[in-house]
């Protein structure tokens, strides 16, 4: 292809084009702020060339009888490529690279370039994000107590990163990629949800978390218990919460005691927190966020009080 290279040139008319930047399908995907050109050596390489692009960013497609159809990643990639020589991208700003999907995975993938990326993200493993992981997620859950949308949405991404960063991880070590990921939970999602994407009816919460247990039990034969998977990390609350729900959707009641034992007392506010659909995790967060302010308001006062 590289003999028609002065043709596709002159038919694009990129002859005076300083940032021109002329790659193969075949090569490693690459993003530039300027214009890039695309040699078509194999049809079935241009996903990947194009996947750090978002879906909406135009393009030049350069065929064998040397026209040119302008096109956008998305559209070019629901047709066949077999007639395509050349794609040619228009330049793309940084904002478009910041804001697409596509574009934090190729972010990503520069961070963890093991010769021109950052030291830090190269020297990560699953291990050592974990308390990061753990972290991030909490400052979710802080962002969501704060009622802030800005607040959430930083946080949000923040969490994001990390998943991104462990299907990095996954993918240089040949285990799985991002897509995978994404894979994986789609198809969880349709097949967890036959009352919407198929003949299954469930018109209410209960149902839909009763077909929900029965459905996982389904694909999950070799478990031994309908508790197992209960992370036990999550916080004591939390994971009593998950545990009762998950006995009760499988028909494992537990009644109230009357038991002076604190532990059980406290099982039984969590089963009430369950009762009237609520989080006790959060519940308790809530009212020990009230102590607080409470707490620093009177401190606030004897302050401005003179001794």
């Amino acid at each position: 292809m590289l003999q028609t290279l002065p043709r596709i040139i002159e038919l694009a008319g990129l002859e005076d084009e300083a940032t021109l930047t002329i790659v193969r399908a075949s090569a490693e995907p690459l993003v530039t702020t300027g214009t890039m050109l695309i040699f078509v050596d194999e049809e079935s390489s241009i996903p990947n060339a194009l996947r750090h692009y978002p879906s909406g960013h135009g393009l030049r497609v350069v065929d064998t009888a040397d026209t040119i159809q302008k096109s956008t990643v998305a559209d070019l990639l629901s047709e066949k490529c077999a007639e395509a020589t050349a794609l040619i991208l228009d330049p793309i700003e940084l904002s478009d690279i910041r804001d697409a999907p596509d574009g934090v995975r190729g972010v990503m993938d520069r961070l963890r370039d093991p010769v021109d990326g950052c030291p830090w993200d190269n020297a990560q493993t699953h291990e050592s994000l974990r308390p990061h992981l753990l972290e991030e997620t909490y400052e979710v859950l802080e962002a969501i107590a704060s009622g802030d949308p800005a607040e959430l949405c930083e946080e949000l991404g923040d969490l994001m990163m990390q998943v991104v960063l462990h299907a990095k991880l996954a993918e240089q070590a040949g285990d799985f990629t991002l897509d995978d990921v994404s894979e994986s939970i789609r198809s969880k999602l349709v097949r967890r949800h036959p009352h919407v994407f198929g003949d299954g009816t469930a018109n209410t919460p209960k149902l839909v978390e009763g077909a929900w247990e029965r459905l996982k039990a389904r694909e999950r034969p070799n478990r031994e218990s309908v508790l197992d998977g209960v992370p036990k990390t999550l916080p004591a609350l939390a994971r009593a919460q998950s545990i009762l729900g998950r006995a009760q959707r499988n028909g494992f009641t537990r009644e109230a005691t009357n038991s002076n034992d604190l532990g059980q007392r406290l099982l039984d506010l969590v089963q009430k927190a369950r009762d009237i659909d609520t989080s006790a995790e959060d519940a308790l967060r809530d009212a020990l966020a009230a102590f607080e302010r409470g707490v620093r308001a009177q401190e606030q006062e004897q302050r401005a009080t003179p001794a």
